[in-house]
């Protein structure tokens, strides 16, 4: 049995935090009331409570666990302790969340004072969402950011995500740091609720710099298995946890019916009457120079940085389209070169031919 509840605290601590990225210290999510090192309980010690139970995808994990009381007061939940941060960068806050028997009370994921809204009026009291859940009894993962003080950006990426389906639910709304602001706090609560039969729980907070290197909303969400559309604010890595500058990172190969890369300045400007062909000369003297097409990329540069299938196509499209005006224009000469030729033999099969070496 020892061994049987070693393994499990193990796999459930390297689930919430096996990855250095999240600034949450998770070392003490262990069983037992009330609140740990970094997190203050909200609410009554009676109230919190973390304990063995059934988190997201089905797995044996230790969750925090909110119990009202009746007071109508904080029902369970956390305040994290400050969390330095760097105000330029932008941070996301998750948090998964189940609610049982009734929807009374208010859920909420929200982070400290020291942010101002997108539009920048500052926020005293800041969260990216409260309300209810929209079903009971099931796993949500709510996800929050606050973006650096000099990002522009007006458009919230926050969002709730059902833990079967993937599917985004509610909006959330984003925040960003005020230029002053030197530390953070993550904070999720059950509040308001006066049903004592009520449960709230909560598994995996996170708190992170998203830099390319943070994990990937479908990887959070563990690719649930459902129907629909999936949508994601965040970058997606298929067999790698560091997307970097991409929006889809595949460590991998990739079969498709078809794939659709959206490209503008398609190169129809070949054909206008101002382009400067390159003369056949000028292109074998490139190509001396240079070992490569005018345009197109080295291979080292490419065996390096990898081919951008739009910008690709196009400069194809372009060496085509000049190709073809250059047969275009050698058609155009050797019909004249036939034409002459054919003039030529007409005069020449009027001419008087030669008998036994004489006229």
């Amino acid at each position: 049995m020892k061994i049987k509840l070693g393994l499990l605290f193990f796999f459930s601590a390297y689930a919430l935090g096996s990855s250095a990225q999240n600034l949450l210290n998770l070392n003490e999510w262990v069983t037992g009331p009330g609140g740990i090192t970094g997190f203050t309980a909200n609410g009554l010690a009676t109230e919190n409570e973390r304990e063995w139970g059934i988190g997201p995808q089905g797995r044996q994990v230790i969750v925090w666990k909110g119990t009202p009381s009746g007071d109508q007061n904080g029902d369970g939940g956390w305040n994290s302790s400050d969390i330095a941060i760097n105000n330029q960068k932008t941070y996301r806050y998750t948090v998964w969340i189940k609610k049982t028997n009734s929807k009374t009370g208010t859920t909420y994921l929200g982070c400290s004072p020291g942010v101002n809204t997108l539009a920048g009026v500052a926020n005293n009291n800041p969260y990216f969402w409260y309300g209810n859940l929209p079903e009971l009894d099931r796993w949500y993962l709510l996800v929050g950011y606050v973006h650096g003080s000099n990002d522009p950006s007006t458009v919230s990426s926050g969002a709730i995500y059902d833990g079967v389906t993937g599917k985004k639910v509610i909006s959330m709304t984003d925040y960003k740091f005020a230029s002053t602001t030197t530390a953070t706090r993550h904070r999720s609560y059950l509040y308001y609720d006066p049903n004592v039969n009520d449960r709230q729980y909560f598994y995996g907070p996170r708190l992170e710099e998203v830099n390319g290197n943070e994990p990937t909303i479908s990887s959070l969400l563990d690719n649930p298995i459902g129907t629909g559309d999936f949508f994601f604010a965040g970058k997606v890595g298929i067999k790698t946890e560091t997307p970097g500058d991409y929006d889809l990172a595949v460590n991998g190969k990739i079969r498709s019916q078809e794939i659709k890369v959206e490209t503008a300045n398609w190169p129809d400007y070949v054909f206008k009457e101002d382009y400067k062909l390159p003369s056949l000369a000028e292109t074998e003297k490139f190509i001396r120079s240079n070992g490569h097409l005018p345009d197109v990329p080295k291979a080292s540069e490419l065996e390096t940085n990898g081919v951008s299938l739009g910008e690709m196509n196009k400069l194809l499209v372009q060496k085509i389209e000049e190709l073809t005006l250059h047969l275009i224009e050698k058609d155009k000469v050797l019909e004249q070169v036939i034409e002459r030729l054919e003039k030529s033999e007409q005069i020449l099969s009027k001419l008087p031919k030669e008998k036994n070496g004489k006229k």
